[in-house]
């Protein structure tokens, strides 16, 4: 079945995503933003023009919800009137599920991967997980149409979307607090910021490649952890002594490596005696 698809939002994640489907091949009728400049950049990009919101609804036949979790709902009511029934509804939120949508074919389609500029290469989505919750018709219809740009996709349920969105939080946004912890230890040592973030980004991405590379987190894992060196956790664990949420942090997440330790041959009776100093 072939769309004409229709941008609501030509922001980051809007620019991109219709980017790589009009590279793929996709045909849009228009485009509609807030904001006129980024209207106009959008259609420009996609060679097509703009329309007042109510206008493109009525035009296309698949029609793509770019805009942030809280516009998304509110956005769908003003225009629900203008909607054919039969169109094709989709967002990209990770935290919401199609359900704002009141129509057969609806779907929430997250990427795994985030958008911090509108990035337009022809590949930017080549091997990028997309989660997808919706009715299987929609499904049908969008899964082949994402997977030629390169991306890959699963199937999640509606009662899995929040769950799902806080694995993706765990790995992204709150990977920037484990390295504001590590950051501010650095700064309790005199580190300049260049030093600091020279260092923590390094080792972050060292580590982030190496579990990308190896095909396993439990590979990536390198440090006194692994070695069963009691004595280095037991100088690490002083060392934090006036950073009491660096020391919890430190204990919480070493005990969740443990198991790792295990899998990688550190014999029981270090890990015994290790795991007796992270309580």
């Amino acid at each position: 079945m072939e769309f004409r698809f229709g941008l609501y939002g030509a922001g980051n994640i809007g620019l991109s995503m219709a980017a790589a489907l009009y590279n793929a091949g996709e045909t849009f009728v228009g485009v509609s933003d807030t904001d006129p400049v980024a209207a106009r950049r959008g259609a420009d990009l996609l060679r097509c023009p703009v329309f007042p919101a109510p206008s493109l609804a009525s035009e296309a036949t698949a029609l793509l919800f770019a805009v942030p979790d809280d516009r998304i709902a509110s956005l769908y009511e003003e225009l629900r009137d203008f909607i054919n029934p039969k169109s094709l509804l989709v967002h990209f939120s990770g935290a919401l599920t199609s359900e704002v949508f009141e129509v057969p074919l609806r779907l929430s389609a997250h990427p795994a991967q985030t958008f911090p500029y509108p990035q337009l290469a022809k590949d930017v989505f080549k091997d990028v997980y997309f989660a997808l919750e919706g009715s299987k018709q929609a499904m049908a219809f969008f899964r082949p149409v994402l997977e030629r740009t390169g991306a890959r996709t699963f199937i999640i349920s509606q009662k899995e979307k929040p769950l799902y969105h806080a694995m993706c939080i765990f790995a992204s946004n709150l990977v920037v607090g484990l390295l504001k912890y590590s950051d501010d230890i650095g700064l309790s040592l005199g580190l300049s910021e260049e030093e600091r973030r020279g260092s923590i980004t390094r080792l972050a991405l060292e580590t982030v490649c190496n579990a990308a590379e190896s095909g396993s987190l439990e590979d990536a894992l390198s440090g006194p952890l692994v070695r069963g060196d009691k004595d280095t956790i037991i100088k690490n664990l002083n060392g934090l002594e006036k950073l009491p949420a660096q020391k919890r942090l430190y204990r919480l997440l070493s005990r969740r490596l443990l198991d790792v330790a295990r899998q990688r041959g550190v014999p029981e009776k270090k890990l015994k005696e290790i795991e007796e100093l992270l309580l």
